[in-house]
């Protein structure tokens, strides 16, 4: 085991490090203010080497910085939690292995860190898988409206008008900055496609702008593309049904492989403690 007086030397090194650092830059090293501004340049400087899908962040409509915080956090908590047991043990009288708990505490780090990216593609899959329901239901609308007289524009924008979901709000805002900013709709449709990472929607747009460009029939196409999309979801949620009740076979497997070493071991035993004899 590690000498206490060795875990306490380092971390004097370490603070004492750290107070050069805030002197240098001429801040109260105990002020708090200088220690969130040294904190925000940390996250900064995360920011600038993490490598995260920009789609992910806008389809869960959070931002770069509150996920590196929330690496960092977790990441540190990851790395106190095995030192935390071997500070509790040593106090306790029966301390755990100084090296091994380092090096658990080095790994807790590295997965705590990873952590909130790995939840943040999960709910970015799930939020684009929402999206584009919601996504085929505006194209009901959009040629509903259509079949009813419509213009390709009026039918964009009173769509988007009655859901309330977070795609319908999405749809509406991007519609409304066109609107404001003297753009075509179906560029906003394809450059919130393109952000969002929902690639059903860029080709939305593809088809509203060669309708609304060159007078093409639009009902029937939305209609197929709507019914596609659908189609594909209904592909998708049966997949995933599968893998599910796949998954559901392992642990009946693990507990018959228990069940069986469970009777083996006493009949092995017995047949190693007649050899011996």
């Amino acid at each position: 085991m590690i000498h206490p007086i060795i875990i306490l030397g380092t971390g004097t090194g370490l603070g004492l490090v750290l107070v050069r650092h805030s002197v240098k830059f001429g801040t109260e090293p105990w002020n708090s203010e200088s220690v969130k501004s040294n904190f925000e340049s940390v996250v900064l400087w995360l920011n600038a080497k993490s490598h995260v899908a920009t789609s992910d962040l806008e389809v869960t409509r959070r931002s770069l910085a509150a996920v590196t915080t929330e690496r960092i956090l977790v990441a540190l908590a990851g790395m106190m939690l095995p030192l935390s047991m071997m500070a509790m043990t040593a106090i306790g009288g029966v301390p755990l292995p100084g090296l091994v708990m380092i090096v658990a505490a080095i790994i807790g780090a590295v997965v705590g860190y990873q952590v909130p990216m790995w939840q943040l593609t999960t709910r970015a899959s799930l939020a684009r898988r929402r999206f584009r329901t919601s996504l085929s239901a505006y194209l009901d609308l959009v040629s509903i409206m259509l079949s009813g007289g419509a213009g390709i524009e009026t039918a964009l924008f009173a769509a988007s008008r009655v859901g309330d979901g977070p795609a319908f709000t999405r749809i509406a805002d991007a519609l409304d900055v066109s609107r404001t900013s003297r753009q075509s709709p179906w560029d906003a449709l394809a450059h919130l496609g393109a952000s969002v990472g929902v690639a059903e929607l860029p080709e939305l747009a593809a088809t509203v702008r060669l309708g609304g460009e060159q007078g093409a029939r639009m009902t029937a196409s939305l209609v197929a593309k709507a019914s596609s999309m659908r189609s594909k979801q209904l592909a998708e949620v049966e997949a995933q049904a599968n893998a599910a009740t796949e998954k559901m076979g392992l642990p009946m497997v693990m507990l018959f492989l228990g069940f069986l070493i469970l009777l083996g071991y006493p009949a092995m035993h017995l047949i190693n403690a007649g050899f011996s004899n």
